[in-house]
């Protein structure tokens, strides 16, 4: 796996770099159509373009359950329908809710948060919160938390649990990682990530509010459970031991898988050992979770 030399991101070139990431992702996504055959629907939830993704094989014991879905893409690119969406809605064989909500930089925080926010409300009126599970990747998983944390101060309902792969969960480049994984992982945070990408989506915004950066948000044990994967070469692996650490303090059912030499986001390869095992290990937390809260 090689870095990849992103395109400086900018208002003149922002559809360039999107149709490059997507570029990448295509080959391995239409395999995986291909192999899976899911059915894929767009619709709009709350004025929110969303996908739906059903599996040619839902399990019986999930015909009710859903997956709410929020893709990575440094804020600024990809897409509702990528792969992890598409692997984790049929390795666990339950229906899912894609958001494709709007990107930086023609929409900055908290044009994101607040689409999930929209969608989440709509989805915990029509079905059981409990049978709820989200997954998200990357820059994804802080629209994730974020979009939880508005809802818990809106008094709504939480879901059973989530999961974080390679989570995106402070855009202020602290922590260890962020240097000591500088030129081992595929991003670089010098070159793209705080340049390209958080500052078209932060603004002027402060990146240690807890909605951008959630490892500043404070937690109560009634926050669903949460599954934070990661790698050992992830430039992210801080942001995500130190929400780990801050949930299992608070009370909330955690747990953090971290996978030798892994870089970020290496979930997203449908095949790799370490990819295969870390999703396996997560999605047996989402359904315990679910089990859990609907005995």
């Amino acid at each position: 796996v090689k870095r990849v030399p992103f395109i400086k991101v900018s208002d003149k070139n922002i559809i360039k770099i999107r149709e490059q990431f997507a570029e990448i992702e295509r080959g391995q996504l239409e395999e995986m159509k291909a192999k899976f055959n899911p059915e894929i629907r767009d619709t709009i939830i709350a004025g929110v373009h969303t996908y739906i993704i059903t599996p040619q094989h839902i399990k019986p014991e999930n015909k009710d359950k859903i997956i709410i879905y929020i893709h990575g893409g440094g804020f600024v690119m990809g897409s509702a329908t990528d792969r992890t969406g598409m692997l984790m809605a049929n390795e666990l064989g339950i229906k899912t809710y894609a958001i494709d909500y709007s990107l930086a930089p023609e929409a900055p925080f908290p044009v994101a948060m607040e689409e999930c926010l929209s969608v989440y409300k709509h989805l915990i009126e029509n079905y059981n919160p409990t049978n709820i599970v989200g997954v998200s990747t990357s820059a994804g998983s802080a629209h994730m938390v974020a979009m939880l944390l508005k809802a818990k101060e809106q008094h709504l309902p939480m879901i059973s649990a989530i999961s974080l792969l390679s989570p995106s969960v402070d855009l202020s480049g602290e922590g260890d990682a962020i240097v000591a994984n500088e030129g081992r992982d595929i991003l670089s945070y010098k070159n793209q990530q705080k340049k390209y990408f958080y500052r078209p989506f932060l603004g002027s915004e402060n990146p240690k509010n807890p909605y951008v950066s959630p490892v500043y948000a404070t937690y109560s044990k009634d926050f669903p459970a949460t599954s934070i994967v990661t790698g050992t070469r992830d430039l992210l692996l801080s942001g995500s031991v130190r929400l780990y650490w801050k949930l299992k303090n608070a009370g909330v059912r955690t747990e953090l898988v971290v996978s030798e030499g892994m870089w970020h986001a290496y979930t997203n390869f449908p095949d790799i050992p370490e990819a295969v095992e870390a999703r396996r290990v997560s999605q047996e937390f989402l359904i315990h979770s679910l089990e859990k809260n609907n005995e």
